[in-house]
């Protein structure tokens, strides 16, 4: 799956508003791990509090395990490149009057803090670190309300338009400075513009998030990783080079997976930097490879005999035991076989039906019937299952003969995208992934349409739903098929 969501370790809120008596503030109190999270900016509610440096504002402190992120590279769970961060808070609904138009800014912080374990944050009576005026015990802020990088690289920040809206930011500025180990991981602290705490644009009263105790276990706040895994294995739908498309579309891609009492292995003498494996066409006979081997045009746009295949690298990861090669073809035999050796080694023979392309007089939208071939009325947290489509068109109409003489072969969608919901409120837990990170976005091989799930991300108890959408004539059409589960602690 190429999504992986880190719930923060600490979280809080400080403040230096006015107690209720408009005399004392707050500055001593801690909420920290409550249930929700405050912003806000209070311009003159005494006169002591007109302008930057007297406003009444409460600022909220936000960090997550930057260790585990790095330990998912090192183990392969999250590529090393291409991955796009992006830092999620959601908004918490309440009675009291919320800012509109206004945008609110995240910046790193540059020092340790604790987080505390305050509750109130009515009358602020409960007192410890951090809060407006302490990191930590014994270490005050070097400014007081949290010390900050404020230059460019070190924030960013989002427009919001009402006070129900959540937070979405991209946060590869931070997670970038941090695996690096040029600074070091402390957080975040997010607050009001500059120009709003200093008063030229007025009071922005409350916005609140949920925090990360909530007992609504999809709200807690969450770092977000997302990529693009999807994996394109032309097997099922390779085609014979043609002038109807271009250089690009012309190739196919096959895969070969080198699985060793069920745990994905490299070739010996083809790991990643040694030698390359090497992939022969052939026609065939009876199923066999027969003849010399076929002509073929590698991605460089040579016509060769051997093709270069190699140890699958996926944004910057290197993939276990899966190797691959990227070739054009004008055979038109029924059936070609590629044979995959290394010197005097082979390793495998497989083959593919290639299928040549034709224009048309007329376009029409085509519907699909979907299933999940292998989808379990219940899951636990901890599975990770691959769950599988089958597709065909809604107008196919095989006879007894097709049916009882061969497979039935699948209709592969080269733009498939998922969504997953709760099912008693339809949250929606992951959307449809059709932006850059192409997050959702279904591989496929010759058995049709797949995708990993992770379990873990969901809270247990509760029905899930998924939709597909497929995307055919240049636009997004969501199937009617919806497809449940639940997930249950083990």
């Amino acid at each position: 799956m190429a999504i992986k969501r880190y719930f923060l370790n600490k979280d809080n809120t400080i403040t230096n508003a006015y107690k209720s008596n408009l005399i004392t503030r707050g500055t001593g109190s801690n909420m920290g791990a409550s249930d929700i999270l405050e912003t806000f900016v209070i311009q003159g509610q005494t006169s002591a509090s007109l302008n930057a440096s007297t406003a009444e504002q409460s600022r909220v402190l936000l960090q997550f395990d930057m260790q585990e992120v790095l330990s998912d590279i090192t183990n392969g769970t999250v590529p090393s490149s291409s991955v796009e961060y992006r830092l999620k808070l959601f908004n918490a609904p309440h009675g009291d009057t919320t800012p509109l138009s206004y945008s609110l800014d995240l910046h790193m912080v540059n020092g340790a803090w604790t987080e505390g374990r305050g509750l109130d944050m009515d009358s602020y009576t409960d007192f410890g670190e951090s809060n407006w005026e302490f990191a930590r015990a014994g270490a005050a802020w070097n400014s007081t309300g949290s010390d900050y990088y404020a230059g460019d690289g070190f924030i960013t920040s989002s427009f919001l338009t009402g006070g129900l809206e959540d937070y979405d930011v991209n946060i590869d500025f931070a997670v970038n400075k941090w695996r690096t180990g040029e600074y070091q991981n402390h957080g975040f602290v997010l607050k009001h513009t500059d120009p709003v705490i200093s008063g030229t644009l007025g009071t922005f009263f409350t916005k609140k998030f949920f925090g990360r105790n909530s007992e609504f276990f999809l709200k807690r706040p969450y770092v977000e990783a997302k990529w693009n895994s999807s994996r394109q294995d032309n097997r099922g739908e390779s085609i014979i080079s043609s002038s109807l498309a271009d250089a690009s579309d012309n190739l196919n891609k096959l895969f070969l997976y080198n699985s060793i009492r069920g745990q994905m292995k490299d070739i010996p003498g083809l790991e990643h930097g040694s030698q390359y494996v090497l992939v022969n066409f052939y026609s065939a006979s009876a199923g066999l490879p027969t003849g010399s081997p076929l002509l073929v045009v590698n991605s460089a746009g040579a016509t060769v005999t051997n093709i270069t295949g190699g140890l699958l690298v996926e944004n910057g990861t290197n993939i276990t035991g899966v190797y691959s090669c990227s070739f054009a073809s004008t055979s038109s035999f029924d059936t070609i076989c590629d044979v995959w050796f290394s010197g005097s080694k082979q390793y495998f023979t497989g083959s593919f039906d290639p299928v040549q392309l034709n224009a048309g007089e007329l376009t029409h939208e085509e519907e699909y019937i979907t299933s999940v071939t292998n989808l379990k009325s219940t899951y636990f947290r901890t599975s990770k299952p691959t769950l599988r489509t089958f597709v065909r068109r809604k107008n196919w109409d095989p006879n007894i003969f097709t049916v009882a003489t061969s497979d039935i072969k699948p209709e592969i969608v080269d733009k498939s995208y998922y969504r997953m919901y709760r099912t008693i409120d339809n949250m929606e837990v992951f959307p449809y992934g059709t932006g850059s990170s192409q997050e959702t976005l279904m591989s496929y091989d010759v058995s049709g349409n797949y995708f990993d799930l992770d379990m873990n991300m969901l809270e247990p108890g509760y029905t899930y739903a998924l939709k597909f959408s497929y995307y055919v004539n240049g636009k997004y059409k969501e199937q009617p098929e919806t497809f449940k589960f639940k997930v249950e602690e083990e």
